[in-house]
């Protein structure tokens, strides 16, 4: 996938993604396409501003801006700027953090997603998934069937190959970070204050979701029908 330019995702007609580079390291935005003027923006990356479709850019279009947690705000003062109708969404244990980042002047400018969502369209739903010590939030689409798209943050990877940077390429070999789907030792030992936590609840829900789309905020896209076996052995055998 080309960096800093918006891709649309297969079967998924709603929903945009566009990767840029922070620091040294592939991530991803995901937005949401409630109307042409109106989105719900999943950890937007500031140099994808420039690749946004013209067609979205009128003076009164809404950014329902989420942050998945507590670190993934960097591109958000741009965002803010370029679309000052917006709104700002994190979890409450994320809020704290932002504000001393200067993300908002207040914590009453980001509204907690625990008290109040954007206007997901029905088949999505946010989802708080426990141990995260930076307050992470996911988000689900039910497909229909009975599978549904995972849209997460830091807790899993899916980089296809390890990074050409030699520092990025040396964390990631170092931490278990790539290639391929992966919880990396950052996570397991600092983003994560409570795996075993964590690990039930990610086990119970992937039962109940069997997402056949993952869309993490690091890495490419996976679409595969065998992803919640994957997951499940993964997150098995790395918790």
């Amino acid at each position: 996938m080309k960096k800093n330019i918006w891709h649309p995702v297969t079967f998924q007609p709603e929903l945009t993604v566009g990767q840029y580079v922070v620091p040294n390291f592939v991530s991803n935005s995901v937005a949401i396409r409630l109307s042409d003027k109106e989105f719900v923006l999943y950890s937007p990356g500031e140099s994808l501003l420039a690749s946004w479709p013209d067609k979205w850019r009128s003076t009164d279009t809404k950014m329902h801006i989420i942050m998945p947690n507590g670190f993934h705000y960097m591109g958000v003062a741009a965002w803010q700027t370029a679309f000052p109708n917006h709104q700002l969404y994190a979890s409450n244990a994320a809020i704290p953090r932002l504000i001393k980042q200067s993300v908002a002047p207040a914590e009453s400018d980001i509204i907690p997603l625990e008290k109040q969502q954007p206007p997901l369209p029905e088949s999505y739903s946010v989802l708080f998934p426990p141990g995260h010590r930076a307050g992470d939030i996911w988000l689900k689409k039910d497909n229909g069937d009975g599978s549904s798209v995972w849209v997460t943050c830091d807790s899993f990877l899916n980089y296809e190959r390890v990074s050409n940077q030699p520092v990025a390429r040396f964390a990631q070999k170092l931490l278990g970070a790539a290639p391929g789907l992966k919880i990396s030792q950052v996570v397991k030992w600092f983003i994560m204050n409570n795996r075993k936590l964590f690990k039930q609840w990610a086990l119970q829900q992937l039962a109940n979701d069997k997402p056949t789309t993952l869309m993490p905020s690091h890495g490419e896209i996976a679409q595969t029908d065998a992803l919640p076996e994957q997951l499940e052995d993964l997150i098995k055998q790395r918790l």
